[in-house]
Formats: structure tokens, C-alpha cells, sequence
């Protein structure tokens, strides 16, 4: 039986985006399973230290009930996430009128700086936490990430619509359809754009600022470390 790999993401776009991909990349020796969280677990309001690797248990717990799977079936967890600014300095959040937030590869503008400075802080107090867990409940569990987002990241574009990232994503897993393994080589190429290959040095990288705000990824180093057989 194929061990397999909990991807956990934010949002169905994301996970339109990437699990053909990866089921296809990975189809001879891994079941690649995807959670969404709907929305980003480090900054929902009712996550704390304490309470996060819980949460993110009950995720996969749920998870795995539904594809009926043992602890000794799940091979690891892999945590993909946005980096959304969290990183940069608070100089770099600036007051603008917009209602939302809107991302720059250099600022993030919005109607209440200290409302995103707050978001950032509880972001990198979680995120540093999940950072040194090896495991979670014993299964094994490491941390990916997007700059500033999958969007920017994957299309090179900030600030899309709902409908907007529907459309890329389809447009995205439709492209490398047939060719995935290319999806390695465009990671490489085109979204690593100076991330050191190190997981240790690729969170020290994306930590300084504005390397969050910036197109990064640290995905490829997911592949390195898990050659396709």
C-alpha cells in the first residue's frame, strides 16, 4: 500500500492548482490527500500557541477518517503556506483607503495599519512555532511556503479575485497537464528566484525584509528531499 501525503492549503484554489500535479508527479509511490483550511489558520482569530498543533490535527484526523486511513498510512504532513507580508517591517504597512488589503512586491496598503501589524505579529508567533514541530501527534509534519502568495507565486499576479484565481488555477493545472514534472523546473526557475536550497536557510531567507512580500517559494526543496521513483 502507497503511504501517503497530507498537503494541507488554504484555499480550493489552491488545491485546483496543484493536486493533479502532484498525483501525477507522485502516482507510483504516493496517495497525495489535500485539506483546505478555508481561510489561514495561523491568523484566525481563535488560534492561539497552545491550540494550533490541535487544530491542525483535527484537520488531518477528519481527514483521515474520510479516506480511512491509520497513523502508519500517512507518510507526512505538508503544510503549504502564504506568506502574505508577515515578515516585513511595519513601516513597510501603509494607510491607504482601499477596504482591502492590497499587496505590492515592496508594501502592503490598507485601511488599518494596526490591524495588519497585529495579523503579522499573531502570523510569525504561530508560523516560528510550527517552524521547530518535527511532528504532529507523531506524524511527521514540515512547513512549505508561497510569497507573497500561491497567485504570485505560481501566475505572477497580486491582488486577484475570487474569479480570477478559479480561472488560473484551471489555466495553471490544464497547462502542465500531460508535462508535470515541468512543474519542478517552472518552480526552480521562475518562483525560487534566490531562495537558498536549505529548508533552514530558505525560512532565515523569506524571514528578512521584504523577502515575504517578494515571488519566492521554497516547494522545490519539497522535491529534492523526495525524488520521484
Amino acid at each position: 500500500m502507497k503511504k501517503s501525503v497530507i498537503f494541507i492549503v488554504e484555499g480550493f484554489t489552491d488545491k485546483d492548482a496543484l493536486e493533479n500535479i502532484l498525483k501525477k508527479i507522485y502516482k507510483c509511490n504516493k496517495e497525495i490527500v489535500f485539506i483546505i483550511t478555508s481561510g489561514d489558520i495561523t491568523t484566525n482569530s481563535c488560534t492561539t500557541l497552545d491550540n494550533i498543533c490541535e487544530k491542525i490535527y483535527e484537520f488531518v484526523l477528519n481527514k483521515m477518517k474520510e479516506y480511512k486511513l491509520k497513523k502508519p498510512n500517512v507518510w507526512q504532513i505538508v503544510h503549504i503556506f502564504d506568506m502574505d507580508g508577515a515578515y516585513v517591517d511595519d513601516s513597510l504597512i501603509k494607510l491607504s483607503s482601499e477596504s482591502k488589503f492590497v499587496y505590492t512586491e515592496t508594501d502592503i496598503f490598507c485601511s488599518d495599519v494596526n490591524r495588519v501589524v497585529s495579523r503579522n505579529n499573531q502570523k510569525r508567533t504561530i508560523m516560528d512555532k510550527l517552524l521547530i514541530q518535527k511532528d504532529i501527534k507523531g506524524i511527521s509534519y514540515k512547513c512549505y511556503y508561497f510569497s507573497c502568495n500561491l497567485d504570485h507565486a505560481l501566475y505572477n499576479k497580486l491582488n486577484l479575485t475570487k474569479d480570477e484565481k478559479s480561472d488560473y488555477a484551471h489555466e495553471f493545472t490544464n497547462f502542465f497537464s500531460g508535462r508535470e514534472n515541468l512543474f519542478i523546473n517552472f518552480l526552480e526557475s521562475d518562483v525560487v528566484n534566490g531562495v537558498p536550497d536549505s529548508y533552514i536557510k530558505s525560512w532565515e531567507y523569506i524571514k528578512n525584509s521584504p523577502h515575504s512580500l517578494e515571488r519566492h517559494t521554497n516547494l522545490h526543496l519539497f522535491f529534492k528531499d523526495n525524488p520521484i521513483l
